[in-house]
């Protein structure tokens, strides 16, 4: 119990920041975005060297939403 409550921790900070990232480029504020998308790449990458999610989902979310503030 212990493990998978800390591994929903991890999980749901990605998808806080992901849902700040995505708030803020629907506004039309990509330099906001761009300044909490370390924020984001750190969340990810935290959840990806704890085990819980992949490594390579953790590149493909990171690519995707890059992909997405790129094109903002």
């Amino acid at each position: 119990m212990r493990r998978r409550r800390r591994n929903d921790l991890r999980r749901s900070a990605i998808r806080y920041w992901r849902k700040q990232i995505l708030k803020l480029l629907s506004e039309g504020n990509k330099e906001e975005a761009l300044k909490i998308f370390p924020n984001y790449q750190k969340a990810v990458d935290k959840a990806a060297s704890h085990g819980a999610i992949h490594k390579n989902k953790a590149d493909r979310l990171k690519a995707r939403m890059w992909r997405r503030i790129a094109e903002a």
